[in-house]
C-alpha cells in the first residue's frame, strides 16, 4: 500500500498551502518552509530507495498526477485574492468563507506585510516547481495522450513555460550531454548565468522546433496551432486573473512566483547533467545524467531523482524507472539540498568534483573540447 500512498504527499502539502495563503501574515511562508523541512529532513532520515517496484494498480500512481492542475488552480486563485487590498474581493470568495471562519479574511489580508508576500512567493514559487512543473514533466513525455499533454501545457502556464513540453521533450531529450544542448551545464559554468543562458536558447530551440512542426503540417506560424503562441496565451490568463484581483501587486506576485519556478527548474537541469558529456550520435546512456535514490525526493518528485533511468527511456511511467544504484553518477545530496548547494558556487564544486573525477575514470574517453573539462 506505501507503493501508493508515498506519491500523494506532494498533493498533501499543496492543499495545506491554501488555508495557510487566507491566514496572511507570516503564515505565507509556511509553504516554503514546511517543504524544505519534509524534503530535507527526509532525505537525511529516510535513506535511499533503490527497489524495483512491482505495480499492479498504475491507475492510483496516475491520479496523484491529475490533481496537480486543480489544486495549484486553487493555490493560484487564492494567491491572487490574497494580492487584493481592502474591501477587493475577487470572486467574492472572502465574503463567501468568512461567515464559516473564526477568523476575518480581510483583516489578515490587511496584516499582510511586503516580507510577508515574500514567503508567498517562495511558497508558491516551490511548490509551482516541486508539483506543477515536475508533473507537466511527467505528462508531456506521454505524447500520445491529448489529456496528458493539454493538463501539462496548463501546469506549465502557471510558470510562463510555454517552451518546456516542446524543447524539452524534441529538443533536450535529443541532445543531452552534446555541446548543443542548452540544458546541459559544462563544468565550470556558473548556476546564475546557466539560468539565464538556458532559458533564453531552449526558448529559442522551442521556436525552431515548432516553427518546423509547423511547416511540415502546412500551418502558418502565426496560427492557433502554434503551441508557443497558446502557451503565451495560457499564462496570460492566469496573469489576467491576479491583475483582475491585485492589481500592479498582483501581477508581481503572479511574475515572482513563476520567475522562481522557472529558475528552480533551470538549477535542477544543472545538476542534472552538470560536467557530463556525450558526443553527437552515440547513445544516451545511464552515465550522462546525475541520479539519486534519495527516498524522500523520490516520493515528492514522482522519482524523477531516477533520471538516468528518465533519460536512457523518456516514455517510461515513473513507476517504472530503475534506481541504477551501483553503475551510475550519484548526486552526493538529495534534490533539495543539491538545488541550495548549487547557488554557492564554490560549495557545490567541492561536492560534485569527487564525482566528476570517478566519472572521467570510468568514461572520460575521447574528451571532446566542447565539454569545458579543461575548466574542471
Amino acid at each position: 500500500m506505501f507503493t501508493y500512498i508515498q506519491y500523494y504527499l506532494i498533493a498533501a502539502l499543496a492543499l495545506l498551502a491554501i488555508p495557510a495563503i487566507y491566514m496572511g501574515g507570516h503564515w505565507l511562508w509556511s509553504g516554503f518552509v514546511l517543504m524544505n523541512a519534509v524534503i530535507i529532513l527526509g532525505d537525511a532520515l529516510l535513506g535511499e530507495d533503490t527497489s524495483e517496484r512491482s505495480v499492479r494498480y498504475p491507475k492510483i500512481l496516475e491520479f496523484p498526477l491529475h490533481l496537480a492542475l486543480p489544486i495549484l488552480a486553487c493555490i493560484l486563485v487564492s494567491f491572487a485574492w490574497a494580492s487584493g487590498q481592502g474591501t477587493t474581493d475577487f470572486l467574492g470568495i472572502g465574503k463567501f468563507l468568512n461567515p464559516y471562519l473564526p477568523m476575518d479574511l480581510f483583516a489578515a489580508r490587511a496584516n499582510t506585510s511586503g516580507f510577508d508576500y515574500l514567503g508567498g512567493v517562495l511558497s508558491v514559487g516551490f511548490l509551482m516547481a516541486g508539483f506543477g512543473t515536475n508533473v507537466a514533466h511527467e505528462l508531456t513525455h506521454r505524447t500520445h495522450s491529448r489529456v496528458a499533454m493539454i493538463t501539462g501545457r496548463w501546469l506549465l502556464s502557471m510558470s510562463g513555460n510555454a517552451d518546456f513540453s516542446i524543447e524539452h521533450v524534441y529538443g533536450h531529450h535529443v541532445n543531452v550531454g552534446t555541446a548543443i544542448d542548452p540544458a546541459t551545464a559544462k563544468r565550470g559554468d556558473n548556476v546564475y548565468s546557466f539560468i539565464m543562458s538556458s532559458t533564453m536558447l531552449s526558448h529559442l530551440s522551442a521556436w525552431n522546433l515548432e516553427a518546423r512542426r509547423l511547416k511540415n503540417r502546412g500551418h502558418h506560424i502565426a496560427s492557433w496551432h502554434n503551441q508557443m503562441l497558446t502557451g503565451y496565451a495560457m499564462s496570460l490568463c492566469w496573469m489576467l486573473i491576479f491583475a483582475l484581483a491585485g492589481g500592479v501587486l498582483g501581477v508581481v506576485l503572479f511574475l515572482g512566483q513563476a520567475f522562481l519556478a522557472k529558475a528552480i527548474l533551470e538549477i535542477v537541469n544543472y545538476m542534472e547533467h552538470y560536467g557530463m558529456y556525450r558526443h553527437e550520435g552515440e547513445p544516451v546512456m545511464p552515465h550522462h545524467s546525475w541520479n539519486s535514490n534519495k527516498r524522500m525526493s523520490g516520493m515528492i518528485l514522482f522519482s524523477l531523482t531516477r533520471h538516468s533511468a528518465h533519460h536512457e527511456n523518456g516514455a517510461l511511467p515513473f513507476w517504472e524507472l530503475s534506481a541504477y544504484d551501483e553503475d551510475t553518477p550519484t548526486l552526493p545530496m538529495g534534490y533539495l539540498s543539491s538545488i541550495f548547494i548549487c547557488l554557492v558556487p564554490f560549495l557545490w564544486r567541492k561536492h560534485i568534483d569527487p564525482g566528476l573525477t570517478q566519472w572521467d575514470d570510468q568514461h572520460g574517453h575521447a574528451v571532446p573540447e566542447s565539454a569545458g573539462l579543461s575548466d574542471a
